[in-house]
């Protein structure tokens, strides 16, 4: 049996439109309707006809030349509802949002579609509010878009707005759902985002990989290890181990819980790590001093055929700072450009001067600041001010603090690195007049804070803090323990 006479139309037609488009773009703008004047002699249908000049639609505006896009929109015969949410789905991918709502407001008949394209496109623009109003109009809203409106809301940090219309949804799914856990964890709550998420699984709902990838950040942030690993229970009991994203997600938090092990085991479960993977395992090491176990790491991603890249070597000089290896320090660092094309960035200078300046290599760690290829920032000085400080290298030290003050004078951290140089040396009426001047400014040092979790409760404590409940307790305790290492050293010594 052959192939209908018509099909074979339909594609010879399609073909002589690309072939027109590609090569003589100018004479069809001039003469729009001729490459279709043959339609007849080969008995197309009207609905074949509508199909084609609606694909060229798209075609065109995907290109970027929505206005031809338009031309043949204006030009078709009949128009139905599809051509009509087709060319203003061209403007909104466009850009042209003001093009997208006059034709919006032309519609005869409008779709679902219709209305979540013009809410979803003044939602990406920032435009809540016009969004909002669209949708209390909207006839029969469906769960795309008070998805759309959700999300737009929690981009707009209207998060508590986001969940009062969250809660007004008929029958939330499971990307409505993902949508407004997300929110919370972009807006920064993640003890609300934890929430969020046992709510949905109360609810009987599915969690969507984008659900767990938000419930994991927000966990990593709080980090509470026994939380991370429940919540790591839910990704093995509904089948989401092997799932590359959701992975680097739980190896993160698991970092953050202070829990290694965890995140070598999250590691092992990805069939398919690749190089974020292996990115957060050396950087997570890194960072919290595990400079033995960074470097192993960095060598068995290249042995599992993966390039490192400008994080990998972050993480690895993060690693050789904190445990004071100088010289594979040195050698990394010069290998980024030598064996891998990477030029070192700011942020790998500035390891290499907390490498150097930690170890008491300050002249060197002064060179290096003098010779990098652009301007050094007040982190730098700091660095190296910091180095002075742990090494009583005054005079580099008083250097160091004058680039900190001409740089950064209204810091409050930086001031005090420099109050306390100033005070090593005896001089107190430097250390007075920088008081003085603090005050004036108004200058706070941020407040730092430690806690620790026992049995699921988070315990906070801030410097010179008495207000734990157990404070009566703790304190005496700690003096103890810092009385018994105190002797303990001292056997150590003598």
């Amino acid at each position: 049996m052959g192939i209908p006479l018509r099909i074979i139309a339909i594609k010879t037609v399609c073909s002589i439109l690309n072939f027109i488009g590609r090569r003589n773009a100018v004479s069809l703008r001039l003469h729009p309707r001729h490459a279709l004047g043959g339609y007849a002699s080969f008995h197309v249908r009207k609905e074949d006809v509508l199909m084609m000049q609606t694909k060229r639609i798209s075609d065109y505006s995907l290109k970027g030349e929505v206005d031809y896009a338009r031309k043949i929109f204006e030009d078709m015969a009949h128009r139905d509802i599809v051509s009509w949410n087709v060319m203003i789905r061209g403007y909104v991918q466009n850009h042209r949002i003001g093009d997208a709502r006059e034709l919006f407001d032309k519609m005869p008949v409008r779709s679902s579609v219709s209305w979540n394209t013009i809410i979803m496109a003044y939602a990406q623009e920032g435009k809540t509010h016009i969004a909002m109003k669209l949708f209390i109009v909207m006839p029969d809203k469906d769960v795309m878009g008070w998805t759309a409106m959700i999300s737009a809301l929690s981009r707009g940090s209207h998060i508590e707005d986001a969940w009062h219309l969250f809660k007004q949804m008929p029958e939330p799914n499971s990307v409505s759902w993902a949508s407004i856990i997300s929110g919370f964890q972009q807006n920064g709550l993640a003890a609300e985002t934890v929430c969020r998420f046992k709510e949905m699984l109360s609810a009987r709902v599915q969690p969507t990989s984008h659900s767990f990838t938000s419930a994991l950040a927000a966990t990593a942030d709080l980090a509470m290890l026994s939380l991370s690993q429940q919540l790591y229970c839910q990704i093995l009991k509904r089948g989401f181990e092997s799932n590359t994203h959701i992975g680097n997600s739980a190896i993160s938090m698991f970092i953050k819980s202070g829990s290694f092990c965890d995140a070598r085991h999250a590691l092992e479960d990805l069939p398919r790590p690749d190089i974020v993977t292996w990115n957060a395992m050396i950087v997570g090491y890194g960072q919290n001093g595990y400079g033995i176990e960074a470097i192993m790491s960095f060598h068995q991603m290249k042995k599992a055929q993966f390039l490192p890249d400008r994080v990998s070597f972050l993480g690895l000089l993060h690693g050789c700072s904190h445990c004071g290896y100088v010289e594979k320090g040195m050698q990394y660092f010069h290998s980024m450009q030598s064996n891998y094309g990477i030029s070192p960035g700011p942020e790998h200078y500035a390891c290499m001067v907390d490498l150097l300046a930690r170890a008491g290599f300050l002249k060197e760690a002064h060179k290096l600041i003098k010779e990098m290829p652009f301007e050094p920032t007040c982190i730098f000085w700091r660095t190296l001010l910091n180095g002075c400080r742990i090494w009583g290298d005054l005079e580099l030290g008083f250097y160091a603090a004058s680039h900190i003050l001409e740089l950064d004078p209204y810091n409050s951290s930086a001031c005090l690195m420099v109050m306390d140089i100033y005070a090593s040396a005896g001089r107190w009426k430097e250390v007075v007049e920088m008081r003085r001047q603090m005050r004036e400014r108004e200058a706070r040092k941020e407040l730092g804070c430690s806690w620790i979790e026992i049995k699921g409760t988070v315990h906070l404590f801030t410097t010179r803090d008495d207000t734990h409940p157990e404070a009566d307790h703790i304190y005496p305790t700690l003096q103890l323990l810092s009385c018994d290492v105190a002797y303990k050293a001292e056997v150590v010594r003598n």
